[in-house]
C-alpha cells in the first residue's frame, strides 16, 4: 500500500480557549482527518498544554521550535493557519499559508507598527506555496496592500458547527426579560459599546458574553449604558461556555455584531444556523457572510440603530424568515473547507486534485437506551446521542415519568417485561432500523472527544466491525482510578451482522468474531449517588446471576459462601490497589464481596426451594 503523504497543520491558536481561532483550528482538524484521512496523514502541531482530541495526532511545541522551526524530512507540507503565525519551516517542506485577516490596519495602532506587522505577513506570503483566506473582502485587503507575487489566492469560507445542547437550563446569567445577545472578545473593534443604543424606546435587556482582556473598554460600554439610563439592562457574562452560547442563541431575540473589523464572522453564521435575525455592521466582510438574509446598520447613530431592528423584527415575524435563514447558513460547512483545504494541498504538492470524500458516507446507525424507573436521567442520556439517526428506548414498563419524558424529546420507545440484560438489549437491536448500533446506559455520558471518535469513525472506519471503548467510573460522583475499574472497558458500538450480546443475564457483553476497533477517548459511567440505591441494584445482580447459575445447575458450597466474598474484597482493596481510592476503594471493595455473598446465597436457596 502506497504511503499517504503526511502534512502538518498549525493548530497552536488552541492554547486560547472560545476564541474564534480556537474553533477554526479544532474544526478544520476534526473534519480534515474525518473526511480525507484516506489521502493524507495528518499530524496538527499545537501548544503542549492544550486540551485536544485524543484521537488526532499531535505534535507538541517545543521551546526551541519558537526560534528556529524544522521537521524532519518525512513531512511533505506545512500549513500555518493564520497570518500572524511565528511557526514556518525552514527547510525544503512546501508551505501553505492561511491569512484572516489585516484588521490590525483598520485599528488606533502606530503607523510604524502597522508597517512592521505588514511586512511579517509580506515575508510570509514571499515563502509561500499557497495562500488562503476567508472571505473575498480579505483577499481585496491582501491585493491591495501587499505584494502577492502573481501567487493565486483562494477563497476558502470558514464551516460552522452548532452543537446543540437541549437540556442545558443552567447559564450563568438568566434573563429576566426578551434579551438581545452578542458574543466575541470584548474589544474596540469589535464596537459592543454601540450596542446599548439598542435598548431605548424598549424593554430588552441586551447580554454581551466573551473574553474581557480590555478593562478600559468595559468601562467605556458600561459608560455608555449609564450614559444612555439603560445600565439596569445591560449584562457583560465574561467567557461562556458552548453550552451558555447555545442557551442564549437559541433564546435571544436577535443577534446583534456591530463589528468593524471581521476577516469571516463565525458569530452571525452560528446564530443564523438557528434562525435567528441577524443584525450586523455594513463593515468589512460581514456584508459578504450575512447576505441578503441579515440586517444592516449603515451607520451607528442610535435613532438608525433602533429603527433597524424594528424594521429587521417586524420583517422577520411578518414574512417568517427563519428557514430562509438557516438555509443561507448552510452555505458555511466543514465539510466543504476541508474539501476545499485538501485540493490546496494536492495542487501543492503536484497530486492529482481528487477532494471528494471517495465514497465515504456516515453509517447510520441507532443509539438503544435501556431503561427502567430512570426519569431523572432519561433527558441527559437522549441528548447525549442527538447525533444517532435513530434513538430507541428499551423500557422494562417503568413506572415513573421515563417514557413520557423519553417520548417527549422524540425518541422511539418500545417496552417488554424484563427477564435478563441480555435479552432485553438482543429485543431491541432486532426492533432498530439501522445495522450499526450504539447502546447506552441511562447512567453513562458521552464525552466530546468521544462524540467526535465516534462520529469520525463512522466516517472513515471500514474494517472493523465493532469498537471497544475504556470507561471512566464515578461513584458517589467520585472519579474511580483503581479498585480493579482502572481497566474498564465495553463494546458499544457495532455492526449487529457480526455481533450481539452474548446471553448473560447480568453483565452482559457483546461477542462477536468480526475485527474489533480500539477508541482512545472514554466513555464517562456516574454508577450510582446514592450508596443505599446502588446496594439494592447490585442485589438484583446478584439475583439475576444466580438465576443464571441455577440455569446452568451450578450449586453453592462453603468455598462460595465464605472464601469467594474475603477474596473479593482483598481482590479489589489490595491487590486491585484499592486502597489508594480511599473511603471509595473501601466502598467497592466491600460492596463487590456483598454482592458475591448474596448471589451464592440465593443459589443456595433456589436449590432448596426446588427440592421441596
Amino acid at each position: 500500500m502506497k504511503e499517504k503523504p503526511k502534512i502538518i497543520v498549525d493548530v497552536e491558536r488552541m492554547k486560547y480557549p472560545y476564541t474564534g481561532l480556537y474553533f477554526y483550528c479544532k474544526n478544520l482538524a476534526i473534519n480534515l482527518e474525518r473526511y480525507h484521512s484516506d489521502k493524507f496523514d495528518f499530524y496538527f502541531f499545537t501548544y503542549p498544554k492544550v486540551k485536544f482530541p485524543f484521537f488526532l495526532k499531535r505534535i507538541n511545541r517545543s521551546f526551541i521550535d519558537k526560534f528556529y522551526l524544522t521537521k524532519p524530512k518525512k513531512f511533505q507540507l506545512w500549513h500555518a493557519t493564520w497570518q500572524d503565525t511565528k511557526y514556518v519551516p525552514k527547510n525544503k517542506m512546501k508551505f501553505v499559508y492561511t491569512i484572516h485577516d489585516l484588521n490590525f490596519l483598520y485599528t488606533d495602532k502606530p503607523q510604524a507598527k502597522k508597517k512592521r506587522l505588514l511586512e511579517a505577513v509580506q515575508k510570509k506570503i514571499n515563502l509561500a506555496d499557497a495562500i488562503i483566506v476567508i472571505s473575498n473582502f480579505v483577499k481585496k485587503d491582501i491585493e491591495k496592500n501587499l505584494d502577492t507575487k502573481n501567487k493565486k489566492i483562494e477563497v476558502i469560507y470558514n464551516g460552522v458547527d452548532v452543537k446543540a445542547y437541549p437540556n442545558f437550563d443552567n447559564p450563568k446569567y438568566r434573563p429576566k426579560k426578551k434579551f438581545l445577545f452578542s458574543v466575541g472578545t470584548v474589544l474596540y473593534k469589535k464596537h459592543f459599546h454601540v450596542l446599548p443604543r439598542l435598548l431605548q424606546n424598549n424593554d430588552f435587556e441586551l447580554i454581551i458574553s466573551g473574553i474581557q482582556s480590555d478593562k478600559s473598554y468595559i468601562k467605556q460600554i458600561k459608560k455608555e449604558a449609564e450614559t444612555l439610563g439603560v445600565a439596569d439592562r445591560l449584562i457583560l457574562t465574561g467567557p461562556v461556555t458552548d453550552q451558555e452560547k447555545y442557551w442564549y442563541m437559541n433564546r435571544c431575540e436577535a443577534f446583534v455584531f456591530p463589528s468593524i473589523s471581521e476577516g469571516f464572522g463565525l458569530p452571525p453564521v452560528e446564530a443564523m444556523r438557528l434562525g435567528k435575525p441577524v443584525f450586523l455592521s455594513t463593515y468589512t466582510s460581514l456584508p459578504e457572510i450575512g447576505g441578503d438574509k441579515a440586517y444592516y446598520f449603515q451607520n451607528f447613530e442610535a435613532g438608525h440603530m433602533q429603527k433597524v431592528l424594528q424594521d429587521g423584527l417586524k420583517d422577520y415575524y411578518e414574512n417568517n424568515r427563519k428557514q430562509e435563514i438557516i438555509n443561507w447558513s448552510l452555505k458555511f460547512t466543514w465539510e466543504q473547507a476541508a474539501k476545499e483545504y485538501v485540493a490546496v494541498y494536492q495542487k501543492t504538492l503536484g497530486l492529482p486534485v481528487n477532494s471528494g470524500n471517495d465514497g465515504k458516507t456516515k453509517k447510520k446507525v441507532t443509539a438503544i437506551i435501556p431503561t427502567l424507573n430512570e426519569e431523572k436521567n432519561i433527558a441527559e442520556a437522549i441528548s447525549q446521542v442527538q447525533w444517532a439517526d435513530e434513538i430507541l428506548v428499551i423500557d422494562s414498563f417503568s413506572q415513573d415519568n421515563t417514557v413520557a419524558i423519553a417520548k417527549q424529546m422524540g425518541a422511539s420507545v418500545i417496552q417488554r417485561k424484563f427477564d435478563n440484560y441480555s435479552n432485553q438489549k438482543n429485543y431491541a437491536i432486532e426492533k432498530a432500523s439501522n445495522d450499526w448500533i450504539f447502546i447506552l446506559d441511562a447512567d453513562e455520558r458521552i464525552s466530546d472527544d468521544l462524540r467526535l471518535e465516534i462520529e469520525n469513525k463512522l466516517y472513515g472506519d471500514s474494517e472493523n466491525q465493532a469498537f471497544w471503548m475504556p470507561r471512566v467510573n464515578y461513584f458517589l460522583g467520585k472519579k474511580v482510578k483503581y479498585s480493579g475499574w482502572q481497566r474498564d472497558k465495553v463494546i458499544r458500538l457495532f455492526n449487529r451482522k457480526n455481533a450481539n450480546y452474548n446471553g448473560k443475564y447480568v453483565h452482559e457483553e457483546i461477542k462477536t468474531d468480526a475485527q474489533t476497533g480500539v477508541f482512545k477517548s472514554p466513555l464517562l459511567h456516574y454508577t450510582c449517588k446514592d450508596y443505599n440505591k446502588y446496594k439494592n441494584r447490585i442485589k438484583r445482580y446478584a439475583l439475576l446471576k444466580a438465576e443464571e447459575m441455577y440455569s446452568q445447575n451450578k450449586k453453592a458450597n462453603l468455598f462460595h459462601l465464605y472464601i469467594k466474598p474475603v477474596y473479593r474484597f482483598f481482590n479489589h482493596f489490595i491487590i486491585q490497589l484499592g486502597f489508594l481510592d480511599g473511603k471509595t476503594g473501601y466502598q467497592i471493595a466491600k460492596l463487590s464481596s456483598y454482592v458475591i455473598k448474596q448471589r451464592y446465597l440465593f443459589l443456595k436457596k433456589m436449590h432448596k426451594q426446588s427440592k421441596r
